[in-house]
């Protein structure tokens, strides 16, 4: 599928809306069939990864009647990311995006139906899970890095990051109980293998959906890997660039603390420990209402000022722990302080106007998986404190940390962010 050099940088000239200096709507980001394309294979992608996570872990507790085993499902699934930003972030600039996101599609599809084998040892499960990670997180780094090729930066460029996030937040509170359904009518392996055929239908989706344009081409010497290391080193030695990762990486850590303890919190306040569940919606469903209302209802400058004292104060509903309210209470907590994801849509406008322009798709993928292992570290993290005191304790000493680290970690970019690569000041 051959596009003229209008299209190659960008969406199809039909399809993408003249800029508007302040906000978007979500119609004229859905105008853009690229983004469709991409946002559809996003929701069956990730649902059918969720399912695939729960029944991977009832199929590893059925074989092995390890929990830890079990519970080292959601750890896996964290820590490829870690290692597919930093060896294969290339990816975004030395090869073509579409093609990339359809073979990362088919790649996945293969190794969930490798899981169906039976007879597949757990290191075997898990050696696959791990694997699907890396390919996950090359996937989530390019398709990261194309986002403003598809849409203009600015007002439709941030809601669009928006209504990515909404999708892996939505997945949350929909796709478990989903996985859990769909496991009373599907075995373990009937749903890994209805997540293989999700993957390849993402694959389609982006096949039909998405415009074939070539490589960013912004480098192309040495290896993948080794081009992928110097372009980390690059992001991280850049000062400003690095301030706004590691806000939008610590940040999330110390919000994960509430989730990490949810079933222990559970038992604490003298609930059965499947209640947890409910505990697990909270900070999502805050985080869905705040993104909205941020990124649909903002000026750009408005969600650069909001940033820090969103962050903060999506802390302190949080701290309440400490006094152990019961369930209701601690619910309608935890739904409070997710509306802290408020700070996102600012750091999306932020990140790219700092970003250098030779790094930029770089920088975006490295955003990505940063925060992917960031959580999972903090799940652990604060997992770990659980064993030495008690939940009313560590979840409120993690929200001040994290209160600490928004201030301290403040970006100090407020440029916003322009076609042609320069900054205007906010007032």
């Amino acid at each position: 599928m051959s596009v003229d050099s209008t299209q190659q940088r960008g969406a199809p000239a039909g399809d993408r809306p003249n800029p508007a200096p302040g906000r978007a709507s979500y119609r004229e980001v859905l105008a853009v069939g690229e983004f469709r394309a991409l946002f559809t294979a996003g929701i069956v992608s990730v649902l059918g990864s969720v399912v695939a996570a729960v029944a991977l872990t009832v199929l590893i507790y059925e074989q092995t009647r390890s929990p830890a085993l079990a519970a080292s499902v959601m750890a896996v699934s964290f820590l490829p990311y870690l290692f597919g930003g930093a060896l294969f972030g290339a990816a975004a600039d030395r090869l073509p995006a579409r093609s990339v996101l359809i073979g990362c599609d088919l790649a996945s599809a293969a190794l969930v139906t490798c899981m169906i084998i039976p007879g597949m040892p757990v290191p075997g499960l898990l050696a696959l899970l791990f694997g699907n990670g890396i390919i996950a997180a090359t996937y989530q780094g390019v398709r990261s890095a194309v986002m403003p090729e598809i849409l203009p930066p600015g007002p439709r460029y941030i809601l669009g990051r928006s209504l990515m996030r909404l999708v892996a937040q939505s997945a949350q509170i929909v796709g478990y109980g989903s996985g859990g359904l769909l496991l009373a009518v599907l075995s373990p392996r009937g749903a890994l293998a209805a997540d293989a055929v999700c993957f390849a239908a993402s694959g389609l989706l982006v096949r039909l959906g998405m415009a074939a344009r070539p490589a960013l081409g912004r480098s192309r010497s040495g290896s993948i890997a080794r081009d992928s290391l110097a372009g980390l080193r690059g992001a991280l030695a850049h000062r400003p660039t690095r301030r706004i990762l590691l806000f939008s990486w610590l940040v999330p850590a110390c919000a994960v603390a509430p989730e990490a303890l949810a079933a222990p919190y559970a038992t604490y306040i003298g609930e059965p420990a499947r209640v947890a569940g409910f505990l697990l919606m909270g900070i999502p469903a805050g985080t869905v209402v705040a993104d909205i209302l941020a990124a649909r209802f903002l000026s750009q400058r408005q969600q650069r000022r909001v940033m820090v004292p969103a962050a903060v104060l999506g802390f302190a509903p949080v701290i309440a722990f400490w006094l152990s309210p019961r369930l209701g209470p601690a619910l309608g907590l935890l739904v409070a302080a997710g509306f802290g994801a408020a700070c996102y849509a600012g750091l999306d406008g932020v990140l790219l106007a700092e970003a250098p322009e030779h790094l930029r798709s770089r920088v975006l993928a490295l955003s990505s998986a940063g925060l992917m292992f960031t959580q999972g570290a903090g799940f652990a993290l604060w997992g770990i404190a659980g064993q030495y005191a008690a939940p009313s304790v560590v979840i409120p000493v993690a929200a001040l940390t994290g209160a600490a680290v928004a201030v301290m970690l403040r970006p100090r970019g407020t440029a916003v962010y322009q076609p042609d690569g320069s900054g205007i000041p906010s007032v």
